[in-house]
């Protein structure tokens, strides 16, 4: 079961749905060549145009229908009825084809394509309805490729059914065949919803007098819309039309080339048998050794271009070769190939991210309507072509020149052309759906904190309303330096005041009331703000002010049992002064004060004169808890003049690691490019005891200002580091026996493997987009089993394959044991 991706408790489910595609497409196949042989030997390829026009308008018709009936019963009883229909029909049809008249001739072989067609069509499509509700993204990468298995080995069984009994002139037996495995085929789709408890049943059925909401909701015309108003389903549906459209014309110059290749109707339908039987092992082997991997090395985005490039390369070697049964078979062989494997794999994949409700209404109605209605433009397109080309042509019994097949490799190339145009753009839209499928559910702390709070409005209004209780003077400084700043705003001055005019902006004259200095003038409500800002400013810019200062800060520095107060209020002061004043060198002396509440006064001065000289000062106090905030606060408001200095601490071991953790947060603050690089250099070339917080603080700067450039070769480089780290960790876990400190350091290792995990999301985040990441990370630790699936989906398609090969392993759903073995490989392809 682990060869073919079947996990325990899914066998059963799968195998249901390998054989209900195996009896399915086994009368498939057979149908198909009894009715392709029917047509060509009773009408010829020039009726091809027509056949496919009637298919094209009757499956439409069907659709119609099919939207009107599938909201009023469940899907269960639409599939089981749907098989009764075309066995029975089947049966009556076999018994026709046995007694026509020469008058019903030229009707039944239209009949028979056109009844051939929609089996084809409505059965198909309920099958991979039923296979889109039950597995979500990453089981159907899983599973898909054995259930299509089933599918393609019932084109072989079919097609060799045709082949044998053809030549054992036993063809009467084939469609009575067909119709029996359509009848077994009830069996397994009773089976198939029996097991299917762990989801709803697509539609329910509505009990008798009751009426499903969704029941007015569901038809033609809101399968239309549903389809028109959304991008990604116009994109499925260009490109399901297109497919159709090239299909429809390879298979035109395939038949062709085969009508004119034989004429006796036992040797075509045993051709067609034998040719469908072996393409569809080719298919086979396609699709096990090779869909999976295109899939999961590629991704989807770039296998949905795989088809398209095939066909391409196909159509122009069948301009360039002469036209016959070789290169038409070829280029059939590869459309046929492709179809039953990688193409429709890739397209049922596209499906899954759409809203359940939204796929049950646009999957039907492309799968049906749109195919066919691309079907009548290749007929359209092959009438045009006949007429244009072929003057003599009668478009009522048209006869088709094999030379005229050949040009239509031109056509194709056009259509294939804008086929590869529309994959590259839903490869994209598959991406973005998948994001869209899953959401944000928190983000960083520190980011929602500085989006609501101006904490450094909030800091400056605590420290004047806290200063009023250590002295007037500093109070007064407070108030006047909101009041020059133009922060005293009405609602602030009721927030700073305990009672109207309490303390008075006036007080601000007690700084000056030593002997000699220059007087300040009494102040009342009535003067202008800008006058006070002004004389103030005036005063203390005079020599005499100055000189007064500098006495005063002398005594106060020099005098040890001076108090903090008086300490505080100098450095306050000096913070108000001009940055060339000479009293600013005594704030370094100040900044070292052994008085946090001193040392915190200062350090806000120095984040406003920021000169050059207070800035190893400023970071010597990181090391200390008390004022580390203020510090780091000073710094950031220095910017990129404070970087050299701080790179220097950041990188220098000798210095305090508590110290050097405060400059990784002082440089998240800072958060320009020069930081960020300064950060990446240390933790590329840094011995690694910084790596958490220096990649905390680069996944700030990336969530905070995602305009700054991170440099990714350093954090692609200890990404992969740090994998490797975790798959060591994981399977040193492993190896642990019981015992209770066995117990303490497997708890001490799973916590190290969380942060790791953690941080390995952050580093992606550096250099892929970072809401993607960020999203699917979040999902993977706390969402829903199908949240977590598109979670993972959204890394493979997102992901570049060198580190997606590395990463996918830690998150995908493994057993103890395929995770221990995914994980001793990528330590074994370590570099």
């Amino acid at each position: 079961m682990k060869l073919v991706g079947i996990r325990p408790g899914e066998e059963k489910l799968a195998f249901l749905l390998f054989g209900y595609f195996f009896l399915i497409t086994t009368p498939h196949t057979v149908i198909k060549a009894l009715r392709t042989t029917d047509l060509l030997v009773k009408m010829g390829a020039g009726a091809l145009p027509l056949a496919y026009l009637s298919a094209a308008v009757v499956t439409g018709l069907v659709v119609v229908f099919h939207s009107k009936i599938q909201s009023k019963i469940s899907i269960r009883i639409l599939i089981i009825a749907s098989l009764v229909f075309f066995a029975v029909s089947g049966l009556a049809l076999q018994f026709i084809l046995q007694t026509e008249t020469g008058r019903r001739s030229a009707l039944l072989p239209y009949i028979y394509w056109v009844w051939a067609a929609v089996l084809i069509v409505v059965l198909i499509t309920h099958f991979w309805m039923t296979v889109n509700e039950i597995f979500n993204p990453r089981e159907a990468k899983r599973l898909i490729a054995f259930i299509s298995s089933g599918g393609i080995l019932g084109g072989i069984l079919g097609g060799l059914l045709a082949g044998v009994l053809t030549r054992a002139n036993q063809a009467g037996l084939l469609l009575p065949l067909a119709c029996a495995l359509l009848l077994a085929c009830i069996f397994v789709v009773q089976a198939v919803f029996r097991d299917r408890q762990r989801l709803p049943v697509i539609a329910k059925p509505v009990p008798p007098g009751k009426v499903q909401p969704e029941a007015s909701k569901v038809g033609f015309k809101d399968s239309f819309d549903a389809v028109r108003k959304n991008s990604y389903l116009v994109l499925i549906a260009a490109v399901v039309a297109i497919g159709v459209i090239v299909s429809t014309l390879i298979e035109f110059q395939f038949f062709s080339a085969a009508s004119e290749r034989y004429e006796r109707a036992n040797e075509m339908q045993a051709f067609f048998g034998f040719f469908f039987a072996g393409l569809t092992v080719f298919a086979f082997f396609l699709n096990a050794f090779l869909t999976g991997n295109f899939i999961k090395k590629l991704g989807v985005k770039l296998t949905v271009l795989l088809t398209p490039a095939v066909l391409l390369l196909c159509s122009v070697g069948v301009l360039i070769a002469p036209f016959g049964l070789i290169p038409a078979l070829i280029i059939k062989g590869g459309d046929e190939s492709l179809a039953f494997s990688l193409n429709q794999t890739v397209r049922e994949i596209l499906y899954i991210p759409v809203a359940s409700a939204l796929k049950f209404k646009a999957k039907p109605f492309i799968d049906m309507f749109i195919s066919r209605a691309a079907k009548v433009v290749a007929a359209i397109i092959l009438l045009v072509f006949a007429l244009v080309l072929n003057k003599d042509v009668d478009y009522l019994t048209p006869i088709f020149d094999p030379g005229l097949a050949k040009q239509l490799s031109w056509m194709a190339i056009a259509f294939l052309i804008a086929w590869g145009v529309f994959s590259l753009r839903i490869g994209r839209e598959y991406v973005d759906t998948i994001n869209r499928s899953i959401k944000l559910k928190w983000d960083r702390v520190d980011q929602s904190v500085m989006e609501q709070i101006d904490v450094d409005s909030a800091k400056e209004i605590f420290d004047a309303v806290e200063s009023r209780n250590r002295s007037a003077v500093l109070y007064a400084m407070h108030v006047f330096d909101l009041l020059q700043r133009d922060k005293l705003t009405p609602e602030i001055k009721n927030m700073i005041s305990e009672k109207a005019g309490e303390v008075r902006v006036s007080s601000i004259s007690d700084l000056f009331n030593a002997e000699g200095a220059p007087g300040v003038p009494e102040t009342d409500e009535d003067i202008r703000q800008e006058d006070l800002v002004t004389d103030i400013r005036e005063i203390m810019s005079l020599d005499a002010y100055q000189k007064l200062m500098e006495g005063h800060a002398g005594k106060v520095l020099a005098e040890s049992q001076k108090s903090e107060v008086e300490k505080m209020e100098l450095a306050k002061a000096i913070g108000l002064m001009s940055p060339d004043a000479p009293l600013t060198d005594r704030l370094v002396t100040l900044i070292d004060d052994h008085s946090p509440d001193v040392s915190g006064y200062a350090l806000k001065s120095a984040a406003r004169l920021k000169k050059q000289n207070y800035l190893p000062a400023i970071i010597r106090k990181l090391g200390n808890p008390l004022t580390r905030e203020d510090a780091a606060s000073a710094l950031h408001k220095y910017g990129p003049a404070a970087m050299p200095a701080l790179e220097g601490s950041l990188t220098d071991s000798r210095q305090d690691l508590n110290l050097r953790k405060a400059v990784v947060e002082t440089l998240a603050r800072i958060g320009t490019k020069e930081a960020a690089f300064a950060l990446a250099r240390e933790l590329d070339q840094g011995r690694g005891e910084l790596d958490p917080e220096i990649i905390d603080a680069l996944d700030r700067i990336r969530t905070q200002k995602g305009d700054v450039q991170l440099p990714a070769r350093s954090a692609k480089r200890k990404t992969l580091s740090l994998v490797h780290r975790y798959c060591r960790i994981f399977l040193d876990i492993q190896d642990l026996g019981p015992g209770e400190d066995i117990e303490t350091a497997r708890r001490r290792m799973e916590r190290e493997l969380e942060i790791l995990f953690s941080d390995i999301f952050k580093l992606l985040g550096l250099y892929y987009p970072q809401e993607e990441i960020r999203k699917a990370y979040q999902n993977i630790e706390t969402g829903t089993r199908n949240s977590i699936a598109y979670a993972i989906e959204l890394l493979d398609n997102t992901l570049k394959r060198d580190i997606r090969d590395v990463i996918i392993p830690l998150v995908e759903d493994l057993s103890p044991s395929e995770r221990r073995r995914s994980f001793q490989k990528i330590l074994k392809n370590s570099p």
